[in-house]
């Protein structure tokens, strides 16, 4: 027996998904629920990557009325039980381990869609110091560094940091959230490369993702996409 083996039994990994133990020897989700997961559908808005409900439609109607700075989201999945719990477990509750089913979810399914983008860096939306040191990682940290193994895309977490420690979003309005991230974040120093992806677990009206891309292009990136677990 080897020591993942042995460490299996002491302490068996959980689905990521429901968070019941695993058969032995499994990682990431049980079957069942990687049968039931929430894809987010075609056909999808060409900017937030959300469902459209009309074939012909080529955006939302938030996109529709919203210039995004981001060029484009690939969301994977809807933020709706379970993956809306199992994302708050992993952002609030110590699942780290979640990250990397999640992290490597996304790599296989939009492989050849990022690959294709030709992107110099994976960056994550960073969290701030304060929560940093509270929480023990930033998940968006660990959701890109699952990616990169597959993607063979580096990690970049000096290129964007967080200046002010903000409410959290999930609280606010619209208009309260742009708001809310003004002057939240801030370059890192060095100039960023042409193509970054940004990395986050949800995406909901896209500020957090603007108020970021708005920083990297400011500091001398050419283009932003962003991909997210859920939306």
């Amino acid at each position: 027996m080897n020591l993942a083996s042995g460490l299996d039994i002491l302490f068996p990994p959980r689905c990521s998904v429901c968070d019941r133990v695993l058969p032995f020897g499994r990682r990431g989700a049980c079957p069942e629920c990687l049968k039931r997961l929430p894809w987010i559908t075609e056909p999808r808005c060409f900017c937030c990557g959300k469902t459209v409900e009309r074939e012909e439609a080529e955006y939302c109607g938030d996109c529709a009325r919203k210039k995004h700075l981001f060029r484009r989201a690939f969301p994977l999945l809807q933020y709706v039980p379970p993956v809306s719990d199992a994302l708050t477990a992993l952002k609030y509750h110590g699942r780290a381990e979640y990250a990397e089913f999640y992290g490597g979810l996304l790599a296989e399914h939009f492989h050849e869609e990022l690959k294709a983008l030709d992107a110099d860096c994976l960056v994550p939306v960073p969290v701030h110091p304060h929560r940093l040191r509270k929480r023990g990682y930033n998940q968006a940290g660990l959701i890109a560094r699952a990616m990169s193994k597959k993607l063979g895309i580096p990690v970049r977490e000096d290129l964007l940091l967080r200046a002010e420690d903000t409410v959290a979003q999930k609280k606010l309005s619209r208009e309260e959230r742009a708001l809310n991230l003004r002057a939240a974040f801030q370059a890192g120093g060095e100039t960023p490369p042409p193509t970054v992806l940004l990395v986050d677990d949800i995406l909901t009206t896209g500020a957090t993702a603007d108020a970021c891309a708005d920083v990297l292009l400011r500091a001398g990136a050419k283009h932003i996409y962003l991909v997210t677990v859920s939306a």
